[in-house]
């Protein structure tokens, strides 16, 4: 029975990262300089997307859930110089009243069509709500009149 059970979490998981962008990199060390950061969109308890300046994006993994991420206003960050990174003991302050704090595991940098699945992924956007792109041009597909 043990060895069912840790067969279905090692299944979860690797179903967990089949649903995630093929290219994005699940353990990124990218860094984002704290006077940047402009918004952010919570997308589970362990996971976000922080938004920079210059329509810069990343997604951010935490080491341990944070059950009052989805539910915070505003986040703070501690870090040891300007940059939050993963690595140094950086974090991420959920609530300052409380002193809730949640350590950073990986900065990936997204571009705008790994957010857009993202997003989807994790129920924050309607699939329905992309536009599929037009279709190509074909040169020479017109029609001639024969006499």
């Amino acid at each position: 029975m043990f060895i069912s059970c840790t067969l279905l979490i090692v299944s979860a998981a690797a179903e967990e990262a089949d649903k995630l962008p093929e290219d994005l990199d699940l353990n990124g060390s990218d860094c984002i300089w704290i006077r940047t950061i402009r918004d952010y969109t919570p997308l589970s308890r362990d996971s976000l997307l922080i938004h920079a300046s210059a329509k810069r994006s990343y997604y951010v993994r935490l080491l341990a859930p944070s059950f009052g991420l989805q539910s915070s206003f505003q986040l703070g960050t501690r870090s040891r110089d300007d940059r939050l990174c993963p690595y140094g003991g950086d974090s991420i302050i959920v609530d300052r009243f409380s002193g809730g704090e949640a350590r950073i595991h990986s900065i990936s940098r997204v571009t705008p069509d790994q957010v857009e699945q993202l997003m989807i992924r994790y129920g924050k956007k309607d699939p329905g709500d992309t536009q599929d792109p037009a279709p190509p041009e074909v040169n020479g597909a017109e029609v001639e009149e024969l006499g």
